[in-house]
Protein backbone atom coordinates (compact mmCIF):
# COMPACT_ATOMS: atom_id res chain seq x y z
CA UNK A 1 0.00 0.00 0.00
CA UNK A 2 2.65 2.58 1.00
CA UNK A 3 4.60 2.05 -2.73
CA UNK A 4 1.03 2.72 -4.26
CA UNK A 5 1.33 5.82 -2.37
CA UNK A 6 4.54 7.11 -3.26
CA UNK A 7 4.05 6.59 -7.04
CA UNK A 8 0.73 8.35 -6.87
CA UNK A 9 2.71 11.10 -5.20
CA UNK A 10 5.66 11.40 -7.50
CA UNK A 11 3.20 10.87 -10.92
CA UNK A 12 1.62 13.95 -8.82
CA UNK A 13 3.97 15.95 -8.69
CA UNK A 14 5.14 15.66 -12.35
CA UNK A 15 2.04 16.13 -14.14
CA UNK A 16 1.96 20.31 -13.60
CA UNK A 17 5.61 20.11 -15.36
CA UNK A 18 4.24 18.36 -18.29
CA UNK A 19 1.26 20.61 -18.73
CA UNK A 20 3.56 23.72 -18.54
CA UNK A 21 5.99 22.09 -21.19
CA UNK A 22 2.67 21.81 -23.47
CA UNK A 23 1.83 25.00 -22.65
CA UNK A 24 5.47 26.77 -24.19
CA UNK A 25 5.25 24.17 -26.89
CA UNK A 26 1.92 25.79 -28.10
CA UNK A 27 3.09 29.32 -27.50
CA UNK A 28 5.53 29.66 -31.09
CA UNK A 29 2.94 27.46 -32.98
CA UNK A 30 2.57 29.07 -36.27
CA UNK A 31 5.43 31.91 -35.86
CA UNK A 32 8.04 31.82 -37.94
CA UNK A 33 11.35 31.52 -36.80
CA UNK A 34 14.11 34.01 -37.74
CA UNK A 35 17.65 33.11 -36.77
CA UNK A 36 19.62 36.07 -34.69
CA UNK A 37 22.23 37.92 -36.54
CA UNK A 38 25.03 40.09 -35.19
CA UNK A 39 23.44 43.71 -34.92
CA UNK A 40 19.77 42.69 -35.59
CA UNK A 41 17.72 44.96 -33.30
CA UNK A 42 14.87 43.22 -31.29
CA UNK A 43 11.67 44.88 -29.52
CA UNK A 44 11.25 42.42 -26.82
CA UNK A 45 8.69 43.66 -24.15
CA UNK A 46 7.83 40.33 -22.74
CA UNK A 47 9.43 37.03 -23.01
CA UNK A 48 6.73 34.09 -23.42
CA UNK A 49 8.99 31.12 -23.74
CA UNK A 50 12.90 30.24 -23.90
CA UNK A 51 14.56 26.71 -24.38
CA UNK A 52 15.69 25.24 -20.72
CA UNK A 53 19.43 24.97 -21.18
CA UNK A 54 20.29 24.60 -17.50
CA UNK A 55 21.53 20.71 -18.17
CA UNK A 56 23.32 21.28 -20.74
CA UNK A 57 26.91 22.83 -21.40
CA UNK A 58 28.84 24.93 -24.12
CA UNK A 59 27.38 26.58 -26.63
CA UNK A 60 23.75 25.24 -27.71
CA UNK A 61 20.63 27.42 -29.55
CA UNK A 62 18.11 29.01 -27.97
CA UNK A 63 14.70 29.36 -29.29
CA UNK A 64 12.98 32.40 -27.33
CA UNK A 65 9.17 33.45 -28.04
CA UNK A 66 8.50 36.81 -27.05
CA UNK A 67 6.10 40.32 -27.33
CA UNK A 68 7.41 43.48 -28.82
CA UNK A 69 6.19 46.36 -27.99
CA UNK A 70 3.42 46.69 -30.15
CA UNK A 71 1.76 43.15 -28.61
CA UNK A 72 3.20 41.27 -32.02
CA UNK A 73 4.74 37.79 -30.90
CA UNK A 74 7.98 36.94 -32.61
CA UNK A 75 10.38 33.35 -32.47
CA UNK A 76 14.09 34.07 -32.53
CA UNK A 77 16.93 31.45 -32.32
CA UNK A 78 20.33 32.35 -31.46
CA UNK A 79 23.37 30.64 -29.71
CA UNK A 80 23.84 31.02 -25.68
CA UNK A 81 26.96 29.62 -24.17
CA UNK A 82 25.71 27.15 -21.32
CA UNK A 83 27.89 27.03 -17.57
CA UNK A 84 26.06 23.47 -16.72
CA UNK A 85 29.00 20.91 -15.75
CA UNK A 86 28.48 17.27 -15.14
CA UNK A 87 29.60 15.60 -11.59
CA UNK A 88 29.08 11.91 -12.73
Amino acid sequence: MKIASAISAVLASLAPSVFAQEYHRDIGAGIPLVDYHYGMELDVQRVLSRTDISQKAGVVPVTMVYEDSQGELHKVRFLEWSRHTSNS
